[in-house]
């Protein structure tokens, strides 16, 4: 305990009260000794320390530069050691030059010691980053400069854990403030994420961020109320990017052409279908295929390219009667009309798919199906170039429609509302490429927006939703807010992100400025405070 045996009782008495003016300045000292401080001269205290503004300014810009440690740097530089009576007394002389500067100029001394402290990190806050752990990253740089710093603060060892502490907790809650502050102001959205923004998918934050706080995010589905919230603000997404999904595929035909906003599901299905059904209306009865020795050469090369050992030979006889066939429907009348010719071009089409799915030489002669349907095709695009360009519009629009055809099938319930994965699987199923090549590069139709849609909407979260779930509830204290108002309130404002407005205002895009502004402050936040610390001394 200490020993203020020197200190007279009115001394005592006001001190008691903190009313430090009026104690003596041997009262002072004597407090001072007990508590193992310097009593060198201090501003506030002493008369008043003679200094340089210039050279003051110059240490305050590098104390903010070295962590506050410049006035210990200073001293073992001078003093050419590091303890010592001639070290001790330097050092001193300097926090009391100092210290009288900061209060004579406090305006001049945060600014030289937050430029100082900036100095330190020039290349980071030329160019903002983005921290490997994100907020808890700038939580923990902020928290180890603040202790750092704490440390070159202390005014004895003895003191520099307890200064560490201080300074760590300042520093962390500031980093934390800012880069929490920065991220509402200007989001940084994974760009596949804003991608399907675009598109009028709506995000949440967990879709928005990705990573742990969209796993956190799906865990508390199970939460009560806000779960709730959340779960409905992921069925909006899912209903969205079907949306998107039937528009893709009408932009094949028109890219104005959009599903009416309030048709959605089935409905949604179903005007898509005759959206297209309505382009091969326009176009079909326009048709005409006149069989010519070409049209027979043509279909004569790809019997040739299957015939030898590539197929059995009951497969390769079936193939071959039904291109004679073919060629016996052509020339039967010369001119085949657009319906019949249409209904071929779909008769090859099933063929080719039916036979795709199989195994073995089977698969082969799905591939022969395929190639014959192609041939086909071009002949028809060929004979019939007013019409090509719209014929392919309403191709491309069917290929598309099958694929989320497939992923509408394996929905459950009237609604009709496919997840990103089902329209991923049957992009997978569709593709029939060589041991699904397209599928493995990225480039099958549709495979673009669905593989997009798994890697922001998908569900992150591997286990049935017991322990993962559970410890996340018990973590956000959910359903608190049925007996605590408080938990209520910030029940309420952390879901504000999860409706209309809310998710309109925080992930809105900002002006390109603005948001690398923000990003430059909350990168070089931390480095901020030693420069804010100082301001302590």
């Amino acid at each position: 305990m200490a020993d203020l045996s020197g200190v007279s009782t009115k001394d005592l008495e006001y001190a008691s009260r903190g009313q430090w003016d009026k104690v003596s300045t041997k009262g002072l000292e004597a407090m001072a000794a007990a508590r193992g401080m310097s009593v060198q001269e201090q501003p506030s205290i002493m008369a008043p320390v003679p200094y340089s503004p210039t050279a003051e300014t110059v240490r305050a810009a590098a104390g903010g530069l070295a962590l506050q440690s410049a006035d210990e740097l200073e001293a073992a530089l001078r003093s050419g050691a590091i303890s010592g009576p001639e070290y001790t007394k330097i050092r001193d002389q300097l926090r009391a030059q100092q210290g009288q500067f900061r209060q004579d100029m406090p305006g001049r001394a945060f600014a030289a010691d937050v430029g100082g402290s900036l100095a330190l990190p020039l290349g980071v806050i030329a160019k903002p980053v983005t921290r490997g752990l994100g907020m808890i990253g700038d939580v923990l740089l902020g928290t180890g400069i603040g202790a750092a710093t704490g440390v070159g603060m202390a005014p004895t060892m003895e003191q520099a854990p307890e200064e560490a502490v201080k300074g760590g907790l300042i520093g962390g809650a500031f980093s934390g403030g800012v880069s929490g502050a920065g991220r509402l102001l200007a989001p940084n959205v994974r760009p596949e994420a804003a991608a399907l923004r675009e598109q009028g998918i709506p995000l949440t934050p967990g879709s928005a961020f990705g990573g742990r706080i969209q796993q956190i995010e799906q865990s508390a589905e199970s939460i009560p109320i806000a779960g709730r919230i959340i779960t409905g603000a992921r069925e909006k997404q899912f209903e969205k990017f079907n949306t998107a999904a039937y528009n893709k595929v009408l932009s094949n035909l028109d890219p104005k052409l959009k599903v009416p906003s309030n048709v959605v599901g089935r409905d949604a299905f179903n005007y898509v279908e005759q959206q297209i059904q309505n382009q091969y209306e326009n176009i079909v009865p326009n048709l005409r295929i006149t069989y010519t020795p070409r049209v027979g050469q043509s279909f004569d090369a790809v019997v040739s390219k299957y015939s030898g050992t590539k197929l059995p030979k009951d497969l390769r006889d079936g193939f071959e009667k039904y291109v004679d066939g073919l060629k016996k429907d052509f020339s039967t009348t010369q001119v085949m009309n657009g319906r019949r010719a249409q209904a071929i071009k779909q008769d090859l089409g099933d063929m080719a798919s039916a036979y795709s799915q199989e195994t073995g030489a089977n698969r082969l002669l799905g591939n022969a199906y395929r190639d014959l349907q192609g041939v086909y095709m071009n002949i028809m695009k060929n004979q019939n170039p007013a019409e090509a360009n719209g014929l392919k519009k309403a191709d491309a629009a069917y290929r598309d429609f099958v694929r989320v055809q497939t992923a509408i099938a394996k929905t459950r319930g009237e609604e009709g509302i496919f997840t990103p994965a089902q329209l991923e699987a049957s992009v997978r199923q569709a593709d029939r490429s060589t041991r699904k090549g397209a599928f493995a590069r990225g480039g099958a139709p549709m495979q673009d927006l669905s593989g997009t849609g798994v890697s922001v909407l998908g569900t992150k979260v591997p286990d049935s939703g017991t322990a993962g779930r559970g410890m996340t509830a018990a973590m956000l204290t959910g359903g608190a807010g049925m007996v605590d108002p408080t938990m209520a309130a910030l029940t309420g404002l952390s879901t504000l992100p999860y409706f209309g407005l809310g998710e309109k205002l925080m992930f809105a895009p900002r002006n390109p400025t603005f948001s690398e502004a923000v990003q430059r402050a909350r990168a070089a936040a931390p480095f901020a405070i030693p420069g804010l610390l100082g301001l302590t001394q």
